[in-house]
């Protein structure tokens, strides 16, 4: 199994980042606590940056591995597309028990893995209006910009909400 700082093979799919306005659309349901941006993966660390600048404390860097450390009082990221590395972040998300904002394709939801995962989790979900779009970046220069995402997403919280959010 790859960790988080050996993920070459993830490439074709992991290699799309979050923009800052996908951070500011929720930024008043994030709790003023201390943040782990834990997957920050192959990134310029770009996402740190702007929860940083939106105003958090937030911890984390693109050399710490996700499933060797425990840092933060609450979890934000956008985990990765490719599967066999979502389903082990989300058993580890579990086994962490934090509270949590991950961005995740909203199909994601209905799959089995994420019912056997998290399906006895008091999960709630910040429903975007539009798809959230992604930015490509390599050796940490943007690539790519795009605004034809094929698929929408959704915020997945745990411990965080008490009710489901349209915005």
């Amino acid at each position: 199994m790859a960790n988080l700082r050996d993920c070459s093979k993830f490439n074709i799919h992991d290699d799309f980042f979050t923009r800052k306005k996908s951070w500011e659309q929720i930024k008043d349901f994030i709790p003023n606590k201390i943040i782990w941006e834990f997957c920050l993966l192959n990134s310029n660390e770009q996402s740190k940056k702007y929860l940083e600048e939106l105003g958090f404390e937030v911890v984390g860097d693109k050399t710490i591995d996700f499933f060797e450390h425990n840092l933060g009082e609450v979890l934000v990221s956008n985990i990765p597309f490719s599967s066999e590395l979502k389903i082990r972040m989300l058993k580890r998300l579990v086994e962490l028990d934090k509270p949590f904002i991950i961005i995740m394709n909203s199909m994601n939801i209905f799959t089995k893995y994420f019912k056997e995962i998290l399906g006895d989790k008091d999960l709630y979900f910040i429903y975007p209006s539009t798809k959230i779009h992604y930015d490509k970046y390599k050796d940490g220069e943007l690539q790519e910009t795009k605004n034809n995402t094929s698929f929408y997403s959704v915020y997945v919280t745990y411990k965080i909400l008490d009710k489901n959010i349209f915005i």
